[in-house]
């Protein structure tokens, strides 16, 4: 647990990067202390909050602050936190619409142009409030469905969001969507590739993959979640997944 944190003093619903939307009834958590939240903590590391436990969680303008490889990540931690049938409520960016929103006739000023890439891309106005990934409705309800839950509605706001309600109906390991953070604490970069290649490829590694790795490694041109994506992501892990009984 996080050191003098109780969780039983609060609610059983969460208000995810709340940042001034301090909700009643709902125990509200960012990351700036700015904000003052409730809870001052990264979303994306809850672990000491207890599983299967909410009956709800919000995250409002959050999944798109995070690179476009921790989406999957990022629900299946929520996920844990959820009880069965708990609901996870979103609002993330819907691309084609806002594109669309650029394109409309009337929107060809340049005060409403800025405005709607700052939906896209963020304000950019601190360390944070940068848009690293957009959504589309086949994306969204895919990414849903992967992380174990139910979509129940998803629609379009004017402002061109998507603002979306799934139901957790399962849950899911946090390995089914390449997230190993027990790889990330390995001492040398070696024995990290060599790892990577045993859990995630099922296999040893080969001298120029690992040569490979462990080089990009040690020139800093690639970080370690990086290496795991690309493992993960590979063909010979797709191959490898679609080999296994249902």
């Amino acid at each position: 647990m996080q050191p003098g944190f109780d969780h039983a003093k609060f609610p059983r619903r969460l208000n995810l990067g709340c940042g001034f939307d301090h909700r009643p009834g709902y125990l509200n958590v960012d990351l700036h202390p700015w904000h003052k939240p409730d809870l001052i903590a990264d979303v994306g590391k809850l672990d000491f909050l207890p599983a299967g436990y909410y009956e709800e969680i919000v995250a409002q303008d959050v999944l798109e602050h995070l690179p476009r490889t921790s989406t999957c990540k990022m629900l299946v931690h929520w996920n844990r936190l959820l009880e069965t049938g708990g609901q996870l409520r979103l609002r993330v960016p819907n691309a084609l619409a806002i594109l669309t929103l650029l394109a409309s006739r009337g929107n060809q000023s340049v005060a409403k142009q800025e405005e709607l890439i700052q939906f896209l891309f963020g304000t950019q106005a601190y360390t944070g409030d940068f848009h690293f990934t957009s959504f589309t409705e086949v994306l969204l309800r895919h990414y849903l469905q992967a992380t174990g839950y139910d979509v129940v509605v998803i629609t379009t706001s004017r402002e061109g969001n998507f603002d979306a309600t799934a139901r957790k109906v399962r849950s899911v390991h946090p390995h089914e969507v390449g997230d190993f953070p027990d790889l990330l604490q390995i001492g040398t970069d070696e024995d990290f590739v060599r790892e990577c290649y045993r859990r995630i490829l099922k296999r040893e590694p080969d001298d120029d993959g690992a040569n490979y790795y462990v080089g990009r490694l040690a020139e800093r041109l690639m970080g370690r979640e990086a290496v795991i994506d690309l493992m993960f992501n590979s063909d010979e892990r797709k191959a490898l997944a679609a080999k296994r009984p249902a």
